[in-house]
């Protein structure tokens, strides 16, 4: 893991996310959020600006729950509802639809539809193209809480939207009702030659019925009154013939038997000999086959989609084709276990109706070896009549089916036609632009999120005390605006510029602490320095140099940075060839006195600065002229204060240490870093019996005690302490002497 990682990761856990931190984070990077999700709703809006119009034209057809699945005593259920709508759905959007309708629209040579104009549809890659293109722009979905089904085609033509729309619809009627017509009709011939071999029967059982009731006078075939003397007696005996009664009851169980063995017989044929038909919903299993049918619609669309995004070779393509070649299987097994249980059926009516016409063929040999004619004639007559009945029933059922296939089995109607939209669906350049907006937005929150969790840079006096645990002796807010304005002729110091403002108060404070702590010496010798360049090490010194001063203590502030000295140049001092601080460590001829100048506009204030910049800095320093200086000092001063170069850069500032009494470090908000504060807390505990401090500098306005007083003049009044006036220090000293008395 990399370093920003453990980062972030320490950071999140560590520190708990506050409101402070959301709106110290929203002031700082608040523009740039702003600033950011604008544009990106701009470049959104006018992308979508320059975008084609497409236009969306809706047709809307009707699933009637009632026609479509058989009822039980408390009508449909919801999951078998729920199945055949997305069974329909699916073959809405099938690629079969979609390519009758590209071939009936002549899409291929429509530019709106096929900018490549790639119209030869006997190579499968253009045939592919096209369905895909088709099926990416043809929306079907079902309108929640209803039986209907929108179908939505997207075009950059209006009329050819509502005109693709409204095909599809017709298409896939007229391609349900040719799978449901192609089935019936099968049923319907084999019915139909049925029939035949039953009128053939029936005509030469009508001759013998003629023959014996001729011979007995009998004209009536239909059953009425006989024509001759005999019947009266004929009459007499079939209400006690056994044998008569025992016929006719066996006929009527037969013609029942022998209707369901043709209707069992159709059903097996139609399964044997279409096997990608679905069979109708009476019998048990179609419901399972119907929501494989629809399982594998998806996963072909799944396969086709994914062929097309990655290509032939993408991995997860083989185990969608897998999942497909699984369906297929399954749906042939059920297709197998469906037409074995049809051949059971048949079989099992085959059974019925054999011992039927067994038991009836032994009773009508009965009666052509019984004495009575009559008896033979009935016999005779009654199976006439049956199979007439029979007759009549296979072809009202045969009637029934055409009907059926015609209309009854469409359960899909239409609903409403599809209009030519008046107003363009897409791009909707507001709402691009809003959802540009809110990614930007989201984006840029992310970014700033990340960069502030993952930076190692401390924002709070929290943090600071959690890297470096040592006591805060001051938080010193930002005072930029506190100097706008002021001449140049001045020196560029808050405590001077802007004696009574927020940031010379936070001054004034950390020199309340620094007299409160415990010290052994009247004398302090006191050393300031920082994790790194930039924290505002040298302008701490400066000023709390001056409020010092101002309380009429004598103070020497000594710049030690031999490799960047700054503070000469701060106050803007003339050096001259009088010597400094690299010139006594080296020279030690060269008294103290030599090298310290006082500063005019600062009583009290002396300082001793770098005349050159020496080779060697530490070996210098750590030279015993350093020690024998500050004991010089310390004689002739109430505060001594050394200004270092940054701790962690170089050796110099443990050096000075070592001789001093206090070592404050200057933490700048924003700029200081955790690690390098981790590193001075290792530093500082090898000087156990030193005093230690923070100054944090830069505190932003309103995360410091003063921003609860607003404006900080104002509170106190205008004009009070004065800013720029040539009295303004001695009205200032003049008033802490006063507040000290």
């Amino acid at each position: 893991m990399s370093d920003l990682q453990n980062s972030f990761v320490k950071n999140l856990s560590d520190s708990p996310i506050r409101i402070s931190d959301i709106l110290r984070v929203a002031r700082k990077y608040g523009l740039f959020i702003v600033a950011f999700a604008c544009v990106s709703g701009s470049l959104a809006g006018i992308w979508a600006h320059f975008q084609p119009s497409l236009y969306d034209a809706s047709a809307l057809i009707h699933l009637d729950q009632h026609s479509s699945i058989s009822l039980s005593a408390t009508g449909a259920t919801g999951d078998d509802y729920a199945l055949k709508i997305q069974t329909q759905i699916t073959g809405l959007h099938s690629p079969d639809v979609a390519l009758a309708s590209i071939k009936k629209l002549g899409l291929a040579a429509n530019p709106l539809f096929n900018p490549s104009l790639k119209q030869n549809m006997d190579i499968p890659q253009v045939r592919e193209e096209l369905v895909r293109a088709f099926l990416g722009s043809l929306t079907v979905a079902r309108v929640p809480e209803t039986e209907l089904i929108s179908v939505t085609f997207r075009s950059r033509n209006p009329v050819l939207s509502a005109l693709v729309a409204n095909d599809v619809v017709d298409e896939y009627f007229e391609e349900s009702f040719r799978q449901k017509y192609r089935s019936t009709q099968d049923v319907s011939t084999f019915l139909s030659e049925r029939l035949d071999s039953l009128k053939q029967k029936i005509q030469a059982e009508q001759s013998d019925l003629m023959s014996s009731g001729l011979k007995l006078g009998i004209i009536d075939l239909g059953g009425g009154a006989s024509g001759g003397g005999g019947g009266g007696a004929a009459s007499s005996s079939i209400g006690t013939s056994t044998l008569v009664v025992e016929t006719s009851g066996l006929l009527d169980q037969r013609v029942k038997s022998q209707a369901d063995l043709y209707l069992a017989e159709a059903q097996y044929e139609n399964l044997l000999h279409n096997p990608d038909a679905v069979p109708p919903a009476i019998i048990p299993g179609s419901t399972q086959i119907e929501s494989l049918v629809a399982q594998l619609s998806s996963a072909k669309a799944t396969v086709a989609a994914l062929q097309d995004r990655y290509g032939k070779n993408y991995p997860p393509l083989s185990q969608a084709r897998a999942q497909v070649q699984s369906i297929q299987a399954d749906i042939a097994a059920l297709h197998n276990k469906l037409l074995q249980s049809a051949q059971q059926d048949v079989e099992s009516s085959q059974a019925v109706v054999k011992s039927l016409d067994d038991r009836i063929a032994t009773l009508k040999q009965q009666s052509q070896d019984s004495s009575s004619a009559i008896v033979h004639y009935e016999v005779l007559k009654a199976q006439y009549l049956s199979d007439q009945t029979l007759y009549n029933t296979l072809l009202s059922t045969l009637g029934s089916g055409e009907i059926e296939a015609g209309m009854q089995m469409q359960v899909l109607n239409h609903f409403s036609t599809a209009l030519v939209p008046g107003s363009r669906a897409y791009p909707n350049v507001r709402v691009i632009a809003l959802a540009g907006f809110a990614g930007g937005l989201m984006i840029a929150i992310l970014v700033v999120g990340i960069l502030t969790l993952s930076s190692d840079t401390v924002h709070t006096v929290e943090q600071i005390e959690q890297s470096l645990p040592l006591p805060v002796l001051a938080s010193v807010p930002e005072y930029k605006d506190e100097l706008l304005g002021k001449s140049d002729d001045g020196l560029a110091l808050v405590t001077l510029l802007a004696p009574r403002s927020a940031s010379a108060e936070a001054y004034r404070l950390l020199r309340t602490s620094i007299s409160l702590m415990p010290t052994q010496k009247p004398q302090r010798v006191i050393a300031l320095t920082s994790g790194g360049p930039g924290e505002g090490k040298s302008t701490t010194s400066l000023n709390l140099a001056v409020v010092l001063a101002s309380q009429s203590k004598r103070v020497l502030l000594i710049d030690a940075d031999l490799r960047k000295p700054t503070i000469a140049q701060r106050l803007r001092l003339k050096i001259g060839g009088q010597p400094g601080l690299s010139r006594f460590l080296s020279d030690p001829t060269i008294n103290a006195e030599e090298c310290i100048q006082s500063v005019p506009d600062i009583p009290g204030l002396e300082i001793m600065p770098v005349q050159e910049i020496p080779p060697f800095p530490s070996e210098l320093l750590s030279q015993p002229r350093l020690a024998e200086l500050l004991e010089w000092a310390r004689l002739h001063y109430d505060y001594v204060l050394i200004d270092t170069p940054p701790v962690l850069l170089v050796t110099d500032a443990l050096i000075i240490t070592r001789q001093c009494d206090t070592l404050l470090v200057v933490a700048r908000i924003g700029v200081a870093q955790r690690r390098a504060l981790a590193r001075i807390r290792q530093d500082v505990a090898k000087y156990p019996e030193k005093q230690f401090g923070i100054i944090v500098n830069a505190l932003p306005f309103s995360e410091s005690y003063y921003s609860g007083y607003g404006n900080y003049r104002k509170y106190y009044g205008d004009g009070y302490g004065g800013y720029g006036t040539p009295g303004y220090f001695q009205d200032g000293l003049t008033k802490d002497k006063a507040e000290k008395k």
